[in-house]
């Protein structure tokens, strides 16, 4: 009767396993299908580290400037103020010592502000449980949206919707949010071409699209 049980089980895991695979040859199907564009971006962890520099330095160009001019400010005071230390002993050392510490800080923000937060592959562990530097995004762009498809899961977008799309040397990135993105290479089209591809995207995204 066990037995029995267990093979029931077995046989509709079986065949729910196999629905599942032709629901999702059905979907991939019929995205190729009505797709303008698509294209299939292997990531590594290069990629990822240079959109995440791209990504400090002209997407969050506010943080960026913010950064330089407070870094500015605190050396300025700093030195001022250092040059016109008191006379007596304990004033002088409290001086130093104090404006030496904001030119300090002033620097530590000039520094931060050139430097890039680096892929970490265990906090991407941690959120998707796996090292998104080794996923494979699938891209299908038709009249109305962009589907992406990758081992997580699918997302998708109208192009009204998104942040903006960033046409670089070698990639596009688009961010879906202030502090979300894609990359796609520019040689990995695999239906339409780049060309018409950075026409067909420009039409849609208007001011979002953003040449760098």
């Amino acid at each position: 009767m066990e037995k029995t049980k267990k093979r029931k089980t077995k046989a509709k895991e079986s065949k729910e396993n196999i629905e599942a695979k032709l629901s999702e040859e059905r979907l991939i199907n019929a995205l190729n299908e009505e797709s303008l564009f698509i294209t299939a971006t292997h990531l590594n962890e290069k990629m990822v580290n240079d959109f995440y520099k791209f990504y400090r330095r002209k997407v969050k160009r506010a943080d960026f400037w913010s950064l330089l001019l407070c870094g500015f400010v605190l050396v300025a005071i700093g030195i001022n103020f250092l040059l016109e230390g008191e006379d007596y002993f304990f004033g002088l050392i409290c001086n130093i010592i104090i404006n030496a510490f904001l030119i300090f800080l002033g620097v530590y923000l000039w520094v931060y502000a050139f430097k890039y937060q680096k892929f970490n592959k265990k906090e991407s562990k941690k959120i998707y449980d796996d090292d998104i530097s080794t996923f494979t995004n699938y891209y299908y762009f038709n009249d109305e949206r962009v589907i992406i498809k990758n081992k997580v899961g699918t997302t998708e977008r109208t192009y009204e919707c998104l942040e903006a799309v960033y046409d670089t040397k070698n990639f596009y990135y688009i961010l879906l949010t202030k502090d979300s993105g894609y990359i796609i290479k520019k040689d990995s089209f695999t239906k339409g071409d780049e060309k018409n591809f950075n026409n067909f995207i420009k039409g849609k995204m208007g001011k979002g699209f953003k040449k760098r």
